[in-house]
């Protein structure tokens, strides 16, 4: 189960859906909600036959029920009439780190630019306002974001790419990168995450290339970013967010 009550609902009916009616299998914790899908479950007319639960979490499997008002991802539009769906960051509202990172941009971006977890394509958007970028790579590891990011994104110089960042093989090198890394799996923070994008980053940029990145205030990643680039240092923030620029990466062999 996702976190996101309305993307665990959609999950379920397009299961119920292409198994015309079950068995469907699902396996959610506690903290996200799996009591409560399993009560709305039931509701619906579903048979859910024996209950596993362990660990903090419940396994069960459903037949039959009626989950027609599930079936349909519930899309958002955003101011500008961007769209997002359940489940994805800042689904509801602008990120704040994102839109932290977005004004700190210099006014020119000139070359290839990649926006590394680019979610519904927020980032992208600004970096494509400059004349100067020729290419602007997305790369995004959920389908749903990625989809949404095609539609929110319409400029020809944008490029999609469904990919884990921390494994993305570029073509070419790029001349800038931007990023508001994620840092949960769970409701725990996990800075590893951040610190694989920062490395990947080092990877990905070109001999002078530059990285912007937005984070919380609290995460760990100057000892890491220090070890990548040769010149780092923080453009911009407040009491919750830091803006970096990180320029000349040292390049390590994979």
């Amino acid at each position: 189960m996702p976190r996101a009550k309305a993307e665990a609902q959609s999950l379920v009916a397009r299961a119920m859906q292409v198994t015309n009616g079950g068995p469907v299998v699902v396996d959610g914790k506690k903290t996200d909600g799996v009591n409560s899908l399993l009560k709305e479950c039931r509701r619906r007319g579903a048979q859910t036959g024996e209950v596993l639960a362990k660990s903090h979490g419940k396994i069960f499997a459903l037949s039959g029920g009626d989950f027609a008002d599930w079936a349909e991802q519930r899309e958002v539009v955003l101011q500008g009439g961007v769209v997002t769906r359940p489940g994805m960051l800042s689904a509801d509202r602008i990120d704040r780190g994102s839109a932290a990172l977005a004004a700190a941009l210099p006014q020119k971006l000139p070359g290839k630019v990649a926006d590394l977890g680019a979610g519904w394509g927020y980032l992208a958007r600004h970096v494509l306002e400059r004349e100067d970028v020729t290419e602007c790579h997305l790369i995004e590891a959920e389908h749903g974001a990625l989809d949404c990011a095609r539609r929110n994104v319409t400029d020809p110089r944008a490029r999609f790419h469904w990919a884990d960042v921390t494994d993305f093989q570029a073509e070419t090198s790029f001349d800038h990168i931007v990023t508001n890394p994620p840092f949960h799996v769970s409701r725990a923070a996990e800075p590893a995450l951040g610190l694989a994008f920062i490395a990947a980053a080092a990877q990905l940029l070109a001999r002078r290339g530059t990285l912007w990145l937005v984070a919380n205030r609290h995460l760990p990643y100057e000892a890491a970013l220090s070890a990548s680039f040769g010149d780092v240092a923080e453009v911009a923030g407040d009491a919750s967010f830091k803006v970096m620029r990180a320029a000349n990466p040292r390049r390590a062999r994979r």
